[in-house]
């Protein structure tokens, strides 16, 4: 079962610091991060726990090899204890039973946390992970790939319940899919926050949305959450409604004098003040994030011409050339570390490039949203971060500062916290209540949707649609780049990158169209005949009758050797089965990998025929 902790923040006048992030606190709690003010968490005897934490603590002495192997721990103890077992069981240990019911628990630990497979697991999950090479340090990672280490330790450590904290973040569109993948299927209970809607909606069985300090279950995901909070809040709707009517009643007779010396009528009087008191409700507030400009934008909005950029032998564009025009919304998505991030601070003037040009309009004013938060002094207060003075100038309004903060969900009694103590959702905010008094008519915006939580991405979803100026945007999350870009800027990989009109699920089907394309392309240049005067030898179509043959036995051998493989997990499984056995677990393992091998042969060899007979 997969579990969601909603990132919800209710929008409303006054929110204390404590409010502003409370589904991490939560997960920080049950992580054994935080101590909880009263109450208990009971957990299953035995069971364990694994947390993902944005910010997780790793030895940066040790390599990346050394550090996945800490993950690794409980299950070569198992391993070697299990091993340990079958060797006393093999020389005729007296204590039979109890060595058979110990090792029958270890088989069964060990089977469920994947640790017949451990280095298959290994190879699989540093693969799709994208982690650096085994033997480079910890402490020469950046803060993404740190993060990517600490997640590749926690899978293979196989907990039986999962806590991650935003576990998306820092991974690109192919790895994020992966992952989703991965967890669908993952044995044990996961509970995570995550800002990806198309992840909750692929991953979570059930929603858990915390408000207030109140826990409310939907049960699906993303899109079953959004329907069933609709119909919640139609239901709240009408039973205000009912509440304000008899409110009406009750303040009229009220108004008219009643006395309280009966107790009918004090009962009724008790009845109204009950009445007030349950509809002084603090009601959420209709949050005013909104990209303003009043500059019109000219002829060139945003130019690049030839644009080549390299570091060393690794090139990163190669003669791009591409025209930015207005209303435009182009989302750039790539793998991590192809220099999406560069092109970007190309643009700024941050990084010049090797050859080629960049041309920013006479009329084109930028604003810059940076992921790395740069731009913040932790000793700074929220108050003076927004500049001098008491009042902002947003479009043609003049605003009080703390008026303007509550808009993005900061309350008065924040207005002299420093930067420092802020979590990265609230950094994100502040620096684009900041980026908002720009008025630009670019915005130019890297990873903007990291940390945020699930409310304030569809107020920055509405905002980017309407914004009446140009944004380029670097994200990898998919349903922000489905509701707001307009086009795609795809890096796919030796300097190539590519411009596909749409947004990125239509960029998607035009991949998959050009992969199929490209595949019956292959296929039509393996048909074609040869020519008459070609003195190369004919290649013949289609299986030859051998191969024919060898296909028609191979079906049967695989069936026969799938049988095998089951037979060997069910010994593997039963310690009574694999005592038997004169060479013990050893052998049958042994066994077992070698059959594996011989299956995956077949399977190739079956593969190939089978593409072949088409053909």
């Amino acid at each position: 079962m997969t579990i969601s902790l909603l990132p919800l923040v209710k929008m409303k006048r006054s929110v204390s610091s404590a409010e502003t992030a409370p589904v991490n606190q939560l997960l920080m709690i049950l992580g054994g991060l935080e101590d909880s003010e009263g109450g208990v968490i009971a957990t299953k005897r035995g069971a364990t726990t694994g947390y993902l934490s944005q910010e997780p603590a790793l030895d940066l002495d040790l390599t990346v090899a050394e550090e996945i192997e800490r993950g690794l721990k409980e299950i070569r103890q198992a391993m070697a204890e299990f091993n340990e077992l079958s060797a006393r069981m093999a020389s005729g240990s007296p204590d039979m039973d109890r060595l058979l019911n110990r090792q029958g628990e270890l088989s069964g630990w060990i089977e469920h946390h994947g640790g017949w497979n451990t280095d298959y697991r290994v190879a699989e999950i540093m693969t799709h992970l994208q982690l650096p090479e085994p033997d480079q340090r910890i402490a020469e990672l950046s803060g993404g790939t740190k993060r990517r280490v600490a997640l590749a330790k926690l899978l293979l450590e196989a907990p039986d319940l999962l806590m991650l904290d935003e576990p998306t973040n820092h991974l690109d569109a192919d790895t994020t899919q992966w992952l989703q993948e991965y967890l669908k299927s993952y044995p044990g209970a996961v509970l995570l926050i995550t800002h990806d809607r198309y992840f909750l909606d692929q991953v979570a069985t059930r929603m858990l949305e915390l408000d207030e300090g109140v826990i409310s279950s939907f049960s699906g995901g993303y899109t079953n959450y959004l329907e069933q909070k609709e119909e919640q809040l139609l239901q709240e709707e009408q039973s205000r409604s009912r509440l304000l009517n008899l409110l009406r009643v009750e303040t009229a007779w009220i108004r008219r004098g009643a006395k309280a010396r009966s107790t009918k009528q004090k009962a009724r009087i008790d009845r109204y003040h009950a009445l007030q008191e349950k509809n002084v409700v603090q009601q959420a507030k209709d949050s005013r994030i909104a990209f303003t400009t009043e500059e019109t934008l000219g002829g060139t909005v945003l130019e690049f011409h030839a644009l080549t950029k390299s570091f060393g032998p690794r090139t990163l564009l190669s003669d791009l050339t591409f025209l930015m025009k207005r209303g435009d919304r182009i989302g750039i998505i790539g793998p991590n570390g192809c220099g999406k991030s560069t092109l970007l601070k190309m643009i700024m003037g941050e990084e010049s490039p090797d050859r080629g040009s960049v041309t920013v309009g006479k009329k084109t004013r930028v604003a810059y949203f940076d992921q790395t938060r740069d731009i913040l002094d932790p000793e700074q207060t929220i108050y003076d971060f927004l500049g001098e003075g008491d009042y902002v100038q947003v479009g043609p309004d003049k605003r009080h500062k703390i008026g303007y903060l509550e808009d993005f969900l900061f309350s008065a009694s924040d207005r002299r916290r420093k930067i420092g103590t802020l979590s990265g959702g609230e950094k994100s905010r502040l620096i684009m209540a900041r980026l908002m008094l720009q008025d630009a008519n670019l915005l130019i915006l890297d990873e903007p949707t990291n940390d945020l939580d699930i409310p304030t991405l569809q107020l920055l979803d509405e905002s980017l649609s309407s914004f009446p100026g140009c944004v380029l945007m670097v994200t990898h999350d998919r349903f922000f780049l489905d509701k707001v870009a307009t086009g795609i800027l795809a890096f796919e990989g030796n300097g190539r990158a590519v411009f596909y009109e749409g947004n990125y699920s239509h960029y998607r089907e035009l991949k998959e169209q050009s992969r199929l394309e490209e595949k019956n392309a292959a296929h039509r240049e393996e048909r074609k005949p040869a020519k008459a005067n070609s003195s190369e030898p004919k290649v013949r179509k289609g299986l030859t009758y051998g191969e024919r043959l060898e296909l028609e036995k191979l079906e049967p051998l695989i069936e026969e050797l799938e049988q095998q493989k089951a037979s060997l997990e069910a010994k593997l499984a039963d310690p009574l089965e694999y005592a038997k056995s004169a060479e013990g677990i050893a052998g049958l393992s042994a066994e077992y990998s070698k059959l594996e091998q011989e299956l995956a042969g077949k399977y190739a060899r079956w593969e190939e025929l089978e593409m072949k007979k088409e053909t």
